[in-house]
Formats: structure tokens, sequence, C-alpha cells
């Protein structure tokens, strides 16, 4: 069934099976939207508006069997629970970081009956509620990302938007065994979609083959590794004109 996204957790998604490096802003929507989920609360099976869950309350929620095991199966819409779920069932709207947490430990597949989806282990899990790890990278030392750095820094001299930028290594959920850089961009007003069309494209002449993830960075609205990113010193950062 062709997949058409309906919010923008559905659109990170699909961006970061295609671009692997816009992982972060996929990983940073599931713990802020809402979630479907089969299941009910104790007290509220027939509940037709919003409620709020308090402490101590029994949660039931359907499990699925994979290769033997149990996971939980979690949907971004309501069109992705419905390509699971061929009969009328009982289900749950849960933040994604409150689900996740109220479920940790359990290994989740996000619509599994969607061509657009992702499994994630018990510790994948956990790693996402605690943050990526992250530690700085300075220049000249191993690993440190000197093409990618400087081929981002030319770039970014000429698109006026962008005013600091920065980069850290950081290792996230589904891939732990594979640190990468992380890259920061603080461009109010950004447009984004251009932007991110830019950088790929300037990345697979410059840098091909090397695996980035790229944060929009709100100082304001700290998401993702963005408190590990403003912790380290900026790679760029815009040359104000001067006025005579």
């Amino acid at each position: 069934m062709l997949f058409i996204p309906e919010n923008e957790l559905e659109k990170a998604l699909v961006s970061a099976v295609k671009y692997p490096h816009m992982a972060a802003d996929f990983y940073r929507l599931l713990l802020a939207s809402d979630l479907l989920v089969l299941g009910s609360v104790e007290g509220h099976e027939s509940a037709t508006e919003a409620f709020s869950v308090t402490p101590g309350s029994k949660v039931s929620l359907v499990t699925g069997v994979k290769d033997g095991g149990q996971y939980l199966p979690v949907f971004s819409s309501l069109p992705r629970m419905q390509d699971y779920v061929k009969e009328e069932s009982k289900f749950l709207s849960v933040n994604g970081r409150a689900l996740l947490d109220l479920t940790r430990g359990a290994p989740i597949i996000l619509n599994p009956a969607s061509e657009y989806g992702k499994e994630l282990t018990a510790d994948q899990v956990r790693q996402l509620l605690d943050g990526p790890q992250a530690r700085t990278l300075t220049v000249g030392e191993a690993g440190y990302p000197a093409a990618l750095v400087e081929m981002l820094t030319g770039l970014f001299a000429g698109r006026p938007e962008i005013e600091t930028a920065w980069v850290i290594q950081v290792t996230f959920a589904d891939q732990p065994q594979l640190p990468r850089p992380g890259v920061g961009i603080e461009a109010a007003g950004a447009d984004w979609p251009s932007l991110m069309r830019a950088i790929e494209a300037a990345a697979e002449t410059s840098v091909p083959g090397q695996l980035f993830d790229v944060q929009p960075v709100d100082r304001r609205n700290p998401a993702g590794f963005t408190g590990s990113l403003l912790q380290s010193e900026p790679f760029y950062r815009a040359t104000k004109p001067v006025l005579n």
C-alpha cells in the first residue's frame, strides 16, 4: 500500500530512511509526538474523550510476536494502525516519551505492517530515552571529520541564514556500534528542506560515503543532542557586516 505521510513524524521517518543523516529529527519527533498503541486503561475502557492516567492505573497493552519474542506494536497514525489491525480494537493515544518510559525494557516496532517503520530493541529504547551518547571533537584529533567540516564551512559561507554550526561525535540507539559526526546548525528562518538538499548534494560530491546527522539548533527549545552541541566550540560563525 502506498505510504502517504500523515504528520510531521511520518515525514521525518521517510526522510530518515532515505537520508540517514536526518535520523536525529525522526528520533526527536518520535519522543515528542503522540503515538497510538493497542490497549486500554482500567476504568476507561469505554472512554471517547481524552483523559489522564493517574499513578497506579492498570494499563493493558496488546503485544505482538516476532521470531519467538514479544514486542510492542506502536503506530504513528490511524492509517498505519489500520494497516496492522483488520478489526475494531481499543487503542490509546499516548505521548511517545511517556509511552516508551512506561514500557521501558520492552522492544517496540513502529508501524509493523507498513512500508516505513522502525524496530527498536529494549537497549535502544533505553538509550533513546536517556539521550544519545555524545562527546566533543577537537580539531586534529583522530576521528575529527575535517573534510566534512571544510565542505560545510564553504557551503555555509554562501548561505546568510546560517548563524552558527557545531560538530560533535554521537552514538544513536539504532547503531550503537557506529559513532558518527553530529552537526548542529543554528539558522533562524531557514528553509530547512532546501538547506538539507544543498547539504546532501555537497556531501555526495565532497565526502561520499560519510555518515553524519544534522540537528537544527533552537536555544529556546533544545532537542536531540542540542545540549551537547552547545557545550562545544562552534566550527562556524557567520561574519557580521561592519557598518561604516
